[in-house]
């Protein structure tokens, strides 16, 4: 299986991706390294492995971009130490910006000044207040493919060659030999020192310096991913309750809209039960009138039969008098005209107007008798008026 190796291509890409969420600040408002690395490790596959999966193989994940940074970090650190300048003729190490050859960097790596721009300086490790010797670390440069070799400073973390050391500065033995300054009160004197295996105690030092980076690192991340935990279970008993109290609404307005229902209903019912009672109420008055306007048409009715029989009664009366009178008048002419008294010759003629005039008087008798009698005897016969 082929180790997973950056290129140089694909490290300025990281860089540059890295300086520009900086710049913009989106870097600094994402928590957690997954948060962070993501969208730079999308954006190194979308330009590189992407486009051309045959010269970028690998495609990379948050994780890789997270360690890279880390290890770019150490790769800084050590370029950095071979470019520490010296005084000429052996004199102490300077220190400071004026002490290193930043130019000389980019020969043992071409991303060097890029990230240093981006990240900034760091810290060189070997400095003149640390008890421990500074020493060169001989053939453990930078190959020619941008990363040191067998990739344990470089890249991954994961050294699997074979631990040689007889490749210092060309001792078999794998001493180093190097000047060290020692200072005897106003004398300044150098004397050579023999270090026994440089290179194991580089590598000792680096090693127990990158496990207590990786150590932080787990405790940060555990804390993080304790912190994501707790944010979680507070948005989900957030989302929760949230979801309790949109219930809790929803049931009272399902009640209410109930309630609302019920009492439309009823309102409903007693409305229709008034409508009803009006209508009865309604129907029986008109009833009650159809029967009075029937009442009272039948005794006008009766008014006017009983007006008309009496206008009859009245006309037949005054008829009747009118001819007893007419009688009366030519009896007493007769009377009058003849003062010897009425002879026998005549006497056939008188009797018969006599016998008349009194059956016309019965008649005239018998009507104010009849007016007097009982109700039920009937002359209608003799009440006809023509037309």
């Amino acid at each position: 299986m082929r180790r997973k190796k950056w290129t140089e291509a694909e490290e300025r890409t990281l860089i540059d991706k890295y300086g520009e969420m900086i710049s913009d600040g989106s870097l600094a408002k994402m928590k957690t390294r997954e948060k962070k690395y993501k969208p730079i490790a999308s954006h190194v596959n979308s330009i590189h492995h992407l486009g051309d999966p045959i010269a970028f193989p690998w495609e990379w994940s948050w994780k890789d971009v997270s360690n890279k940074v880390q290890n770019m970090r150490h790769q800084y650190s050590l370029v950095k130490q071979k470019i520490k300048q010296q005084e000429t003729g052996g004199g102490p190490v300077i220190s400071g910006a004026e002490g290193f050859d930043w130019v000389e960097g980019l020969t043992h790596w071409s991303n060097f000044l890029r990230y240093k721009e981006v990240f900034g300086d760091v810290t060189h490790p070997f400095d003149e207040t640390n008890p421990m010797e500074i020493v060169e670390f001989g053939n453990i440069g930078q190959s020619s493919g941008g990363d040191y070799q067998n990739e344990v400073i470089g890249l991954e973390f994961d050294y699997d060659g074979e631990q040689n050391y007889n490749d210092g500065n060309g001792n078999e033995n794998g001493n180093h030999v190097y000047n060290e300054i020692e200072t005897m009160g106003s004398e300044t004197r150098k004397r050579r020192k023999v270090v026994k295996n440089p290179e194991k105690k580089a590598w000792g030092f680096v090693a127990n310096q990158l496990a207590q980076l990786r150590d932080m690192e787990a405790r940060f991340e555990q804390r993080e991913e304790e912190r994501e935990r707790e944010r979680e279970r507070r948005e989900s008993m957030l989302v929760k309750s949230d979801k309790e109290i949109k219930n809790v609404m929803e049931r009272l307005n399902k009640q209410r809209n109930q309630e609302w229902e019920a009492m439309e209903n009823e309102m409903e019912a007693r409305r229709r039960r008034r409508e009803d009672e009006l209508n009865q109420e309604r129907k029986w008055e008109e009833r009650n009138e159809r029967r009075r306007s029937e009442w009272n048409a039948r005794i006008d009715e009766m008014l006017t039969e009983h007006r008309a029989e009496m206008a009859q009664f009245q006309a037949r009366v005054l008829d009747e008098q009118q001819n007893l009178t007419n009688q009366l008048l030519g009896l007493v002419s007769q009377w009058n005209g003849h003062p010897n008294g009425i002879t026998d010759n005549t006497n056939g003629g008188t009797s018969h107007y006599l016998s008349q005039m009194m059956q016309n008087l019965q008649h005239v008798g018998g009507m104010v008798d009849g007016d007097a009698q009982v109700e039920g005897h009937n002359q209608d016969d003799e009440f006809i008026v023509d037309g």
